[in-house]
């Protein structure tokens, strides 16, 4: 019987503290060593470890358990033949569960894994429109037959035709006050802050206006108006409409002889021709068109000779006396124009007779 040594002793007995402090020091999973193989086992190789298990430090590895099981197996058995040992098991890491696939809202797919990111408040919040303020215009005027210029010029400005209208009172002397409303009608088209600026000190420089001459009147008070509008109300936007009524009340207020050219005979103190007709007069007051010439209160089909249309002055050729020594005339519009003019016929003067000759002085004897 042989019987070991003390230092035989000693040394078995170190030989598992020696293999354990090995083991701990291995990486774990036996990382780049050759497997272990025997003459009569087949070459296993260790699993791999898993990326969960080497980023935890705190778990232990069933390999290194294993080897130290095999360890302290060949310390007690040294005849033993050494084999690697089965592959463990290798718990898998819990991977997330899969989430639905979306599909975002030009139809391609959105990986579940990425929430959809909610839009921000400035990129959809949109300042609601502005509701215009509406406010009166130019109402109709009419036009003052006997004065054409500016009732042409306050029809383009009902028509918001401002560049024409600045265009056709250059070197007028009365300019101002349609330059006013030519400024103030541009603000209203643009609403821009500096067209409102200019508008505003077109209007300050307008001369007061007389109030008989009601086209250019109702001009002067409706641009001031809209100015003070704006300034009570700053950066509005104003949506114009036709002011109610009119500019002047329509009205035929007398009759004015005119020559073949159509211009006014000078010293005439009322409408008045020859018995056989063919005077030309011209019809003044405010109206917008004719629509029916009256005389003595009958509707008739006058000689027109020149006008008629909207905002034209109408001119008639009288007809013969026929025994009437004269004419009263009303005009039918739209509405009802107020008034009446009276054509006289008066025959040519008779020439006087001549004087007889003065008598001779007597000769003296």
């Amino acid at each position: 019987m042989t019987f070991l040594t003390r230092d035989q002793l000693i040394g078995l007995v170190l030989v598992p503290v020696v293999v354990l402090g090995l083991s701990a020091c291995l990486p774990s999973g036996n990382d780049g060593l050759p497997s272990i193989s025997t003459p009569n086992s087949t070459s296993v190789s260790p699993p791999a470890t898993s990326t969960a298990q080497a980023a935890s430090p705190e778990a232990t590895s069933p390999q290194e358990a294993s080897a130290e099981a095999t360890a302290t197996q060949a310390a007690s058995t040294p005849d033993a033949v050494q084999t690697s040992p089965p592959p463990a098991a290798t718990p898998q890491s819990e991977s997330a569960p899969q989430q639905p696939t979306g599909v975002g809202p030009t139809g391609s797919p959105r990986s579940g894994s990425q929430p959809e990111r909610a839009p921000k408040s400035e990129e959809t919040a949109e300042a609601p429109p502005q509701e215009p303020t509406v406010v009166s215009w130019l109402p109709t005027g009419p036009i003052g037959s006997d004065d054409p210029a500016p009732g042409q010029r306050y029809l383009m400005l009902q028509q918001f035709q401002c560049d024409a209208l600045v265009q056709s009172v250059e070197g007028a002397a009365d300019a101002a006050v349609w330059q006013a409303g030519a400024a103030v009608c541009r603000a209203l088209q643009t609403g821009r802050q500096d067209d409102w600026q200019q508008a505003s000190v077109a209007v300050a420089r307008t001369p007061r206006i007389p109030q008989k001459q009601c086209l250019e009147f109702r001009v002067a008070a409706t641009s001031a108006f809209l100015v003070a509008q704006y300034r009570s109300n700053p950066g509005s936007v104003f949506e114009a409409e036709p002011g109610p009524g009119e500019a002047c009340p329509r009205q035929l207020l007398r009759l004015t002889v005119v020559d073949e050219d159509l211009r006014p005979v000078i010293g005439m103190p009322r409408a008045s021709g020859p018995t056989s007709g063919g005077t030309i007069v011209r019809l003044d007051g405010y109206y917008v068109r004719v629509g029916e010439v009256l005389f003595d209160g009958v509707p008739t089909v006058p000689d027109i000779v020149a006008g008629g249309g909207d905002y034209q002055a109408l001119y008639l050729r009288m007809p013969p006396a026929e025994g009437r020594e004269s004419i009263r005339i009303s005009i039918k519009d739209t509405v009802e124009v107020a008034g009446t003019v009276t054509f006289f016929y008066v025959d040519p003067a008779v020439p006087g007779s001549t004087l007889p000759p003065a008598a001779e002085p007597a000769k003296e004897p």
